[in-house]
């Protein structure tokens, strides 16, 4: 049984619990017989590099290594001289941009919202799933299509791209697909 003396030794105040960090008050530091200094003091840790740090960069260097990036000129070429076509057109802008005016045979893919991004930024949904036509999701699923050339609004230069950016997550969805992805500049 202890002492009315020491149990009032480890009270604490009402405005501090055992769980905060930083220094004991002066009151409760002198009426504590026990004095712990190396428990209160605070430590640092180091902690080892992230391995999802290290696979974001592997992964934005192989993007950057095997996606590449085309003028309107060549583009415009296939379209053209390319009948049996070998190549499928996606657009990432939003679904009312791409109804007033887009290239002809282009697919929309619905990742302008947040939610959208999200899902294909932690692999919970595929390119597939992002299409906005039925027709679109069976000309993506049928695999016949190596080249696969991505345009949006504003997009033109592949190492500026945040990782968060819909056609960064569009281009890296497609080379995990094992598809050959392309930006239209």
């Amino acid at each position: 049984m202890l002492s009315e003396g020491r149990r009032e030794g480890l009270r604490l105040s009402l405005n501090r619990s055992l769980s905060e960090p930083g220094e004991a008050s002066g009151e409760a530091a002198v009426r504590c017989p026990v004095s712990l200094p190396h428990l209160l003091a605070p430590q640092v840790v180091s902690m080892p590099a992230s391995p999802c740090g290290e696979s974001a960069t592997l992964q934005r260097s192989l993007l950057l290594r095997r996606a590449r990036a085309l003028q309107p000129a060549e583009v415009a070429r296939k379209l053209t001289k390319t009948k049996p076509r070998n190549f499928l057109l996606v657009d990432l802008r939003p679904f009312i941009a791409y109804n007033l005016r887009h290239i002809r045979s282009a697919i929309n893919l619905n990742c302008s919202d947040r939610f959208n991004r999200k899902r294909l930024q932690l692999r919970r949904a595929s390119v597939v799933d992002l299409a906005a036509s039925p027709c679109g999701r069976d000309l993506l699923k049928k695999r016949c299509y190596k080249e696969i050339i991505v345009y949006d609004d504003s997009t033109t230069d592949l190492e500026a791209l945040p990782p968060h950016h819909p056609v960064y997550l569009v281009l890296n969805a497609l080379l995990e697909d094992n598809r050959e992805p392309l930006l239209l500049k």
